[in-house]
Parts: C-alpha cells; sequence; structure tokens
C-alpha cells in the first residue's frame, strides 16, 4: 500500500468512527420517534407508523381540546359514570373548575378526570370521542382513531408513534398546555367536599432530564410503557414518542437516551441546513 493510499484508508476510518455516525440507542419500545418541534421533521423513527395503543397519551388530545372548546373557571359536577373506570381519585359528586379536573387528569393520569372532561365538553363520551376524531384528521393523524377520553384498551382505539408526535407538537403549541405539562406538583382546590388535593406529575424526566419540558406518561399491561417527552437545549426543543416499551421505567430511560441522541444530531447539522419554524 502506498503512502498516499494509506492516508486515504485512515481518513475512511477515521469518518466511520464519527460520532456524526454514531448508531442509535437501542430501545425495547416497539415504536418510536424523535422529531425536531420546531419544524415537525422526524430525526429517527422505529416503527413509526406502525399501530399501538397509545395509552393514556391519549389525555393529551382531551387536554387540548378541553383548553380549546372549554372554560377553564367553569365549575364541573364528576359523574358516577366518570368514577367508573380504573386509576381514577374522584368518587363522584365533587365540584371542581375544569381548570383544576384538566391538571388533575394530566399530572396524575386520571382516567375518572379524562372521563369527566370528556362529558363537560362534549355532553357525552361517544360525542367527544367524535371531536377527538375530527381533530386527528385536522392534525394530520391518518393512523389514529379514538373511541376514549382516557386511553384504556380498546381494539378501535389506536394510534402510531408518528401521530402522537404530531399530536403532542400541536399541543406544545398552546401555552396553557405546555404550562400544565412542565408543572412538577401542583394543588388542587375541590369546591364540594371543600379540600385540598395535591398532585404531583407522573413524569419521571421533569425531576431527572436537564431542559424536560413534558409531556404525558402512558401505561397498560396492553400498550406497555408510553411516553411522550420533550426538552429544550440550546434554545431547540425536541419531541420523542415511546410506545409499548418493556415495563413502566424503561419508557423513561429510553426516551432519554432518544432526547440525547436526537440533540446530538441536531448538533452535528450544519448552521445552513437547519430549519426553522
Amino acid at each position: 500500500m502506498t503512502y498516499k493510499m494509506f492516508l486515504l484508508a485512515l481518513t475512511f476510518t477515521c469518518i466511520s468512527c464519527s460520532p456524526l455516525h454514531a448508531a442509535a440507542p437501542d430501545i425495547t419500545a416497539d415504536a418510536a420517534v424523535i422529531m425536531d418541534g420546531s419544524d415537525g421533521r422526524f430525526l429517527y423513527e422505529k416503527n413509526g407508523t406502525k399501530r399501538e395503543y397509545p395509552a393514556s397519551m391519549t389525555k393529551i388530545m382531551t387536554c387540548i381540546l378541553s383548553l380549546e372548546k372549554g372554560d377553564t373557571y367553569q365549575t364541573v359536577t364528576v359523574s358516577p359514570k366518570a368514577t367508573d373506570v380504573e386509576s381514577t381519585a374522584l368518587n363522584g359528586g365533587e365540584w371542581l373548575s375544569l381548570g383544576d379536573l384538566r391538571n388533575q387528569m394530566m399530572m396524575i393520569s386520571d382516567n375518572g378526570a379524562a372521563t369527566a372532561i370528556a362529558e363537560n365538553t362534549a355532553g357525552s363520551l361517544p360525542a367527544f370521542a367524535d371531536m377527538m376524531n375530527q381533530k386527528a384528521k385536522d392534525i394530520g393523524m391518518t393512523g389514529t382513531h379514538f373511541v376514549n377520553a382516557n386511553g384504556m384498551p380498546d381494539e378501535n382505539h389506536y394510534s402510531t408513534a408518528e401521530d402522537m408526535a404530531r399530536l403532542a407538537r400541536y399541543a406544545m403549541e398552546n401555552r396553557n398546555f405546555r404550562s400544565i405539562v412542565s408543572t412538577k406538583r401542583k394543588q388542587i382546590r375541590y369546591i364540594r367536599p371543600a379540600e385540598i388535593f395535591t398532585c404531583e406529575n407522573s413524569n419521571e424526566l421533569l425531576y431527572t432530564y436537564p431542559g424536560a419540558t413534558g409531556i404525558k406518561t402512558g401505561y397498560t399491561r396492553a400498550a406497555g410503557g408510553c411516553l411522550a417527552a420533550s426538552a429544550i437545549r440550546d434554545n431547540h426543543e425536541l419531541i420523542v414518542i415511546i410506545m409499548h416499551s418493556r415495563d413502566m421505567d424503561s419508557r423513561f430511560t429510553e426516551a432519554a437516551k432518544l432526547l440525547d441522541y436526537g440533540f446530538s444530531l441536531i448538533k452535528k447539522e450544519p448552521s445552513s441546513d437547519k430549519k426553522k419554524a
């Protein structure tokens, strides 16, 4: 081998080992994406269009519809139907503001709160599901169909990682939604009975990942570990969707790995190639 050929071979080896060509992290999730929040580009995907159960990430849609169509200060009476679900702190008959009910739904993933919000917003659960599906269509969620407000398993209630990223990006453009999903701790004030209920956000990344801004956890046996996560670094926000990871803990560790990977990709992009919103 000539000296010139040796230099060429060495250069090729160095490029191949460069962080620019670093492999994406291994994850147990069946489906996942990284989206650039500024322009909606997908920087990475694994089975991004595969149909999956979204679990409580469904509540992103419930929350944004409530924000767009409801009165935050309206008093809501919790119906018996709203308490006839798994995983709720509600007992039925309570009075509280729609805003507090919304916070309780998003922060501790209260399934009854989601049902109560749906009933308050649309009058009935089927009518609210129709609203959800119309909104999904408007956003461009072509692989999604909703039948309930909280994400409990149903074979006709499904989405994809790409679609959930589109929904998350749309919702994060609403400053009130953004405030809710980034809050770590909140006192919920009940009007009747008069009491205060303290919620702590179930999204562990808000406490452990620098720059985390949201968004929503999800888990059922059928759906596995799910998470819509977002974070800002150097004034750049990324959105990561995890669907059907191994368990409740892996959704957080895998989302953190994908956020790190996504930020490394953004950092390596030539400035001229970066798109702006």
